[in-house]
């Protein structure tokens, strides 16, 4: 059974709405193919609307992208647009293999700049580990000298408490030896009286 052409073109339109382009790329789709039936159609049809979309989504994120910060939270100072050469950001529609060249050209660019930040931030990181290993030591060698600065101050107040001990040591004893000869030359006064 062959199409009515007016079946078609109400499918077409159901589908593509006032896509002009989209619409008639959809018929010289299905007249190469020599579709006989809607359900031939069909599949051609969306696969040309599929392929629009794609490309809108794509021209619509490239040009939100080219201009939205770069970084956590946007707060970095540059955009895509402002890494890429001017003649990247050009588009051109005239034919597909220069889009497909300027979309290499445009990912390479991409890529070739990711590369570069990833790699200064590498270094960066890099360095900033090296400052951390460096005070991380510096805080060991204080946490060091403190340590043997309350070494040296427990030791030489434990010396100063066994000398305070001899001492109080050697005045007890001198004590016990004064009350020891009061008692001597008491007896003795006492003994000297009885005679």
């Amino acid at each position: 059974m062959a199409l009515d052409v007016n079946d078609v073109d109400k499918h077409l339109k159901l589908l593509f709405g006032q896509h002009e382009d989209s619409y008639q790329e959809a018929w010289v789709k299905i007249l190469e193919h020599h579709a006989q039936t809607i359900h031939e159609i069909e599949p051609i049809a969306k696969k040309v609307r599929n392929r629009a979309v794609r490309q809108y989504l794509h021209r619509k994120y490239r040009e939100i992208s080219l201009h939205r910060p770069l970084g956590k939270s946007g707060d970095c100072t540059f955009t895509l647009e402002s890494i890429l050469p001017a003649s990247s950001t050009s588009e051109n529609v005239d034919a597909k293999d220069s889009d497909e060249n300027d979309n290499a050209k445009l990912y390479g660019t991409i890529v070739d700049f990711l590369i570069e930040e990833y790699l200064r931030q590498k270094n960066e990181n890099l360095g900033l580990k090296k400052r951390e290993l460096e005070l991380k030591a510096e805080r060991i060698g204080l946490r060091r000298e403190w340590l043997k600065f309350k070494r040296d101050r427990f030791e030489s107040w434990k010396k100063l408490m066994e000398d305070k001990g001899k001492q109080k040591e050697d005045l007890l004893r001198l004590h016990v030896q004064l009350q020891r000869e009061k008692l001597k030359f008491r007896k003795q006064r006492l003994l000297a009286k009885r005679r």
